[in-house]
């Protein structure tokens, strides 16, 4: 057993620290990056938190962790590590192990996976480390308080711990020299992104090139996006490693969805909604102008065909269509008991049938996948058929014809004397009587043809048509109307729309009494061909009421306003003006009004005379005021003379 001094007082400070609560760096996961060449630890640290070291351990640390702290570096630059530990108080004992979890994380240092490259437990109180011309790697109670230097190699990640065995807290320096530097001034970089040969990623993997902080990966993704052929998500970003710990060189970002195409993307690094792109252990920032580029390339079996009609079968030709990594084997089933394995094979298919058509794929990477397509064959003659709406037929009547062919891949012609057409069902109008043969040609997708033809007799029916007169029409006129009807129609029936009906085949005079709308309708009858109805509306207008009162006089000088009512309708005068009142001065004259309602036109006429006629014209007035005037102002003898 190790033999220390200041026992008794180790004892008693070790019970009045060990009731503090532990801190981060006490455990390996929540090591103190090296940022810088020296240390200095006023206080040494009490108490243990999670033991990665414990009593009677492989490492020559034998009683496990006593009042331990942990430091981590990442070699940038290769050589020889040294590093010393003095203590404040030179009488203090220090132990130490150093550990490589350059491929290995901190749970390994209790199973032994993480290695112990250097350790030392030497009950010499005072400086202990890495230093020449020492060469013990391991150190127990008895030995030395120095171990042999260390060869490092740009990468490597390390962690120290340091032992207080005695629990006395007077503080150290720990400083580090040698050729090798360990504190960090380089900025981390993605190294890789681990594959996926044969699954649509929803994850990628990715690694760094040194340990970061935990807390500077955003939990939300933003630190990240991918560009690519296909929109890409990202919902997230995390690390097992971070799990009970404070850095990592690897993480997972997880996306929205699996990538399903396939292409070149790229994971690009960005400043995330945590304020930085991402940190190492010293603060200094990956770049957002680091991309890593992946290739999607998940085998996905995909096949296209194209079927060659044949009298006696389908021959169908199959194109390889599969995406992915190199694709290096190729499995037809055919679905009727025969297989290939070219790229794109033929197969014959001599009767009617449904056929799964499977293909098989494996790529360079050993993925497989498959796809399956159905596909129907046939092996059938063309057969034309139709039928027609039931009789009689007439002209000027469309007739309706139904297919009931049967084939494959049909292309349909109708031919009704002169006119022809490729509608599956066609509806035609023969404009002439007459005995006509419809025939329907079919012709199937590798040109075999049948027909089939109907004799149709085409009956000469009627239109049924009028017209009338006069085009305007006013409450009391008379209007006429005329059956204009074409064919040999045996009968005729006319309504008026206000109750009153006729069978006149000709002409037809009514008068309306009263203004509205009248739905007027004329149906021709035929013995065989369906009656024909033809419609038409007439109007009927009101003539409008005017009276512009009693004849009236006025004086010369004074005016009356003649109105004419009928605010709707249009207003002509005799004095040339259109509105519905108009002011008269001027008398004697006589004032013509007609006013229009949609051409029933109503009228009235009024004389204005002169009321006053003994009074002098206006201009007579004024030439008889201009005279007095010029009277008052002659001489008096020259009116005496007068």
């Amino acid at each position: 057993m190790k033999v220390k001094i200041y026992a008794v007082l180790f004892l008693l400070v070790l019970a009045a620290l060990s009731a503090n609560a532990q801190l981060p760096e006490q455990d390996c996961s929540g090591a103190i990056p090296v940022c810088q060449n020296v240390y200095v630890q006023p206080n040494s640290y009490a108490g243990e938190a999670t033991q990665e070291l414990t009593f009677g351990n492989s490492s020559c640390l034998s009683q496990g962790e006593e009042n331990s702290v942990w430091y981590i570096w990442t070699v940038n630059v290769s050589g020889t590590l040294e590093f010393q530990i003095t203590p404040i108080n030179n009488n203090d004992d220090y132990d130490w192990a150093v550990y490589d979890l350059t491929n290995a994380t901190c749970a390994d240092i209790i199973t032994g996976v993480a290695p112990e490259v250097r350790c030392n437990y030497s009950a010499i109180p005072g400086a202990t480390g890495l230093s020449n011309p020492y060469v013990l790697t391991s150190v127990g109670a008895g030995g030395p308080n120095q171990c042999q230097p260390m060869n490092v190699v740009v990468g490597e990640t390390y962690v120290l711990v340091i032992n207080n065995h005695d629990g006395l807290i007077g503080g150290y320096t720990l400083s580090f020299s040698g050729t090798a530097v360990i504190f960090d001034n380089i900025p981390p970089a993605p190294v890789s992104i681990d594959p996926f040969p044969c699954t649509p990623p929803s994850v990628l993997h990715i690694t760094v090139s040194e340990q970061v902080r935990c807390n500077t990966i955003a939990a939300n993704g933003s630190d990240f996006y991918v560009t690519g052929p296909s929109a890409v998500g990202i919902i997230g970003a995390s690390s097992t490693g971070c799990v009970g710990g404070t850095f990592t060189n690897n993480f997972d970002v997880l996306l929205s969805g699996p990538i399903t195409v396939n292409g070149s993307y790229v994971l690009n690094f960005k400043q995330g909604t945590d304020g930085n792109v991402i940190l190492d252990n010293c603060g200094n920032e990956l770049s957002d102008t680091n991309k890593v580029p992946f290739t999607v390339a998940i085998a996905d079996a995909e096949f296209s065909y194209e079927i060659i009609k044949t009298c006696t079968g389908d021959s169908l030709v199959f194109t390889d269509l599969s995406v992915g990594d190199t694709t290096i084997t190729w499995s037809w089933d055919f679905g009727d008991g025969t297989t290939s394995t070219d790229i794109n094979p033929g197969h014959m298919f001599p009767g009617t049938g449904t056929f799964d058509i499977i293909l098989a794929i494996t790529d360079s990477g050993g993925c497989f996948n498959q796809d399956t397509v159905t596909i129907n064959t046939y092996l059938e003659p063309p057969v034309a058929g139709f039928s027609v709406s039931p009789p009689p037929y007439c002209t000027n009547i469309p007739i309706s014809f139904f297919n009931s062919s049967t084939g494959q891949g049909l292309v349909y012609e109708w031919i009704f004397g002169t006119a022809t057409t490729n509608e599956f069902e066609p509806v035609f109008t023969f404009t002439a009587s007459g005995l006509y043969t419809v025939y329907l040609v079919v012709t199937d997708s590798i040109g075999c043809k049948d027909t089939v033809s109907a004799n149709l007799t085409i009956n000469p029916g009627v239109i049924a048509a009028f017209n009338f007169e006069p085009d305007v029409l006013c409450t009391g006129d008379m209007i006429t109307f005329n059956n204009v009807s074409a064919g040999d129609f045996s009968g005729v029936h006319w309504d008026f729309g206000n109750g009153t009906t006729d069978t006149s085949s000709t002409e037809v005079t009514l008068v309306y009494n009263s203004s509205g709308t009248y739905e007027v309708t004329i149906i021709i009858q035929h013995d065989v061909c369906l009656p024909d109805t033809f419609s038409e509306t007439v109007t009927v207008y009101d003539y409008p009421f005017v009276t512009l009162g009693a004849d009236t006089s006025i004086c010369i000088g004074e005016s009356i306003v003649l109105d004419s009512d009928n605010p709707n309708y249009q207003h002509d005068w005799s004095t040339g003006e259109q509105t519905q009142a108009i002011v008269v001065s001027l008398v004697p004259q006589t004032v013509v009004v007609y006013v229009s309602n949609n051409g029933c036109i109503g009228k009235d006429t009024i004389f204005v005379e002169n009321a006053c006629p003994f009074l002098c014209p206006q201009r007579l007035l004024q030439t008889m005021t201009v005279s007095m005037m010029f009277i008052k102002l002659l001489p008096m003898e020259r009116m005496n003379l007068i």
